[in-house]
């Protein structure tokens, strides 16, 4: 290669070295796109059981856990209560749903529960056993390695295992709504302590979404009052009027199927944009507007004089002119 040749070649990967952007720069641009940040707001759940009832061909448990998803959804979820009477049982299982016997682990399907439990004992145990074993005789970082990537299936394998446990002998309903992290209230009249706590949690301000589980429209009043103090209100169980007094509502099967949990984040975004038009409303208040009078002076600029209006004569007409032209005639 000549010698000018090399030259212009040299000059050319220099210029475009000069234009690319660095390696860190390109990890801080792409990285310094803004995420969608989860909703912060306390939200509190208040499920009256005997007015609201899931659907029967899903376990209890299972349904406060897809609740509490579904609230999570619209915020940080403060604390969650359910009220019912002493002598509320469980309805009785749906024969369809016990036709099938579905592994939680692996998605298998079996006739006969027993055949689950075998099967569940005899692979799913002893593999969960083998990776404790794992993580155990590691040490130093690459047990907190081995600890992170087993994590999910360690997760896995204890809520398949309790929900195999809590099916065996399954307990009263507020004992499965605890299990599910569900405060469980007995009470004579449920509708009435629900009424309570709500009040109460409305008069603290302490949350700013309120979900009502229940579909009493006695209950009316209390998303009245919450709309007046700025707190948000969803109301699950849409089939009663109940949900036309509140921001949102959704149906048991909306729930159960995660429709509730997927339309949280844009209803949040929304109410978010509200809030911040509110705060930069312009209120005119026509009693402060004041009438502009223009005040004379008195000395006068001699406009009057100016005009003429008493000779009769145009304004940019000056008494010489007329003496000019009878000069000239």
């Amino acid at each position: 290669m000549s010698r000018p040749l090399y030259n212009l070649r040299r000059r050319l990967l220099a210029s475009t070295l000069r234009v690319l952007p660095s390696p860190s720069h390109r990890l801080s641009t792409t990285t310094s796109t803004p995420a969608t940040r989860a909703p912060t707001t306390p939200v509190a759940v208040l499920w009256d059981l005997a007015a609201s009832r899931p659907p029967s061909k899903l376990p209890l448990y299972d349904s406060a856990v897809r609740l509490h998803l579904a609230a999570s959804s619209f915020g940080r979820l403060r604390f969650s209560a359910a009220f019912l009477h002493p002598c509320h049982r469980l309805p009785d299982p749906d024969p369809s749903a016990d036709a099938t016997n579905l592994c939680r682990v692996c998605g298998r399907k079996f006739r006969a529960r027993d055949a689950l439990l075998r099967h569940f004992d005899t692979i799913h145990t002893r593999e969960h056993a083998k990776r404790l074993e794992r993580i155990e005789s590691s040490r130093g970082d690459r047990r907190v390695r081995l600890a992170a990537s087993l994590s999910l299936k360690l997760s896995k394998y204890t809520r398949a295992a309790r929900e195999l446990t809590a099916g065996v002998n399954p307990g009263s309903p507020a004992d499965e709504l605890r299990r599910a992290g569900v405060h469980a209230e007995l009470s004579r009249y449920p509708s009435t302590a629900l009424r309570d706590r709500a009040q109460e949690v409305l008069d603290d301000g302490s949350v700013g979404c309120l979900m009502l589980v229940s579909g009493r429209e006695e209950l009316s009043p209390l998303l009245r009052l919450a709309k007046e103090k700025g707190v948000r209100s969803v109301v699950v169980g849409g089939e009663s009027g109940l949900a036309r007094w509140s921001d949102t509502g959704f149906t048991w099967a909306e729930v159960i199927a995660g429709k509730a949990r997927k339309a949280a984040p844009s209803m949040s975004g929304k109410w978010r944009d509200r809030d911040v038009l509110k705060r930069l409303e312009w209120r005119y208040e026509d009693d402060d507007e004041e009438d502009v009078v223009f005040e004379e002076d008195g000395d006068g600029d001699g406009s009057e004089e100016l005009a003429g209006s008493a000779n009769g004569k145009p304004w940019w007409k000056l008494e010489s002119d007329g003496e000019d032209s009878s000069l000239c005639t």
